[in-house]
C-alpha cells in the first residue's frame, strides 16, 4: 500500500519534465520563470533537492489519513561533451494508519537517465530504474529486488512543457513469500509557467499492477511559485488529486506540498 500511496508522487514529482533551454542562467541571474522551469525539469543542468510531503485521505478500511515525506535529489553529470547522466534517488518515510499502523522507511528507488546535451525543443532520456528492499517494515515495502527500464520524451517551448515519463519494475530476487512485483507507470505532464514564476500543471501518475490486476488513475492539478531567498533559488508546489480508480485500501485523494531547492552545478 505504501508504495502506491506515496512512491509515485515524488518528484516527482519523478514527475514533470522539460528540455534544458539555451541561455538558462543559475543563481541570482535566473528569472522567476527560469527558476520555475528548472524546478520542474528532471533533465536540468542544476543540482536540485525536492522535499515533498504527501497526505493520503480515506486510507484503508478505517478510511483514515496517511502521511509520507520523501526526498528525490536530481544529480546531473556530464558523461561526455554530447551526453549527460542524470541520477535520481528516491528516499521516503511513510506513516500508515490503522489497522496496519506503522511508521518507517520505504524501499529505496533510483532512476538513471542518459540524455543528450542538445538544447532543442525536444529532449529525451533513457535508462534503468532499480528498487531495493530496504523498507523498515513489511507494510512499507515489497520485500523484493526489482528493476526495469525508464524513459521520458519531452517538448518544451516558451511557457509550455509537455511530455511523458514511463517505467516498468519487475522483481528478480527477494523474499519468496512476498508477491512478485510487476508494475507499469506512465506519467503524462502538461504545464504552463508565467513570467512572474507562477505555474499550473497536471502530472498524474497512472499505473497498472500486473500482479494484482489493479489500475491507479488520479485526476488533479498543481499550482507552483518560484522565488529567491537572498541568492538561493527555490520553488514551492501544491497539488491535489482524486483517485478515480484505485486498488483496495488505497487513498481516495492525495494532497502534496513540495519545496525544491536549486543549486547551480559546478560546470555552469
Amino acid at each position: 500500500m505504501a508504495l502506491f500511496l506515496f512512491g509515485s508522487w515524488s518528484g516527482s514529482p519523478a514527475c514533470a519534465q522539460e528540455a534544458p533551454e539555451p541561455g538558462l542562467q543559475s543563481g541570482p541571474e535566473m528569472t522567476a520563470r527560469d527558476i520555475a522551469k528548472e524546478a520542474l525539469n528532471p533533465f536540468a543542468v542544476s543540482f536540485k533537492v525536492p522535499i515533498e510531503s504527501v497526505t493520503g485521505f480515506r486510507v484503508g478500511p478505517d478510511r483514515k489519513t496517511g502521511e509520507s515525506v520523501n526526498i528525490e535529489p536530481l544529480l546531473p553529470f556530464a558523461a561526455t561533451p554530447a551526453w549527460n547522466v542524470i541520477v535520481e534517488p528516491l528516499l521516503a518515510m511513510t506513516s500508515l494508519p490503522s489497522p496496519d499502523a506503522t511508521t518507517g522507511f520505504d524501499d529505496i528507488q533510483t532512476s538513471v537517465f542518459l540524455t543528450p546535451t542538445q538544447t532543442s525543443s525536444w529532449v529525451w532520456g533513457l535508462g534503468p530504474i532499480v528498487e531495493l528492499p530496504t523498507a523498515s517494515d513489511e507494510e512499507l515495502g515489497t520485500g523484493k529486488w526489482s528493476a526495469g527500464p525508464t524513459g521520458a520524451v519531452v517538448y518544451s517551448n516558451g511557457p509550455w512543457l509537455n511530455g511523458v515519463l514511463a517505467s516498468h519494475l519487475a522483481s528478480f530476487a527477494g523474499d519468496q513469500h512476498r508477491a512478485h512485483v510487476s508494475l507499469t507507470s506512465v506519467e503524462p505532464q502538461v504545464s504552463y509557467t508565467f513570467e512572474n514564476g507562477w505555474s499550473v500543471q497536471t502530472s498524474p501518475t497512472i499505473s497498472y499492477d500486473w500482479t494484482a490486476d489493479a489500475w491507479t488513475i488520479p485526476l488533479g492539478a498543481d499550482v507552483g511559485s518560484a522565488f529567491t531567498v537572498g541568492s538561493q533559488a527555490m520553488s514551492v508546489l501544491v497539488g491535489a488529486y482524486d483517485l478515480v480508480k484505485r486498488p483496495s485500501g488505497a487513498p481516495a485523494s492525495i494532497v502534496r506540498v513540495q519545496l525544491t531547492v536549486i543549486f547551480p552545478s559546478p560546470e555552469r
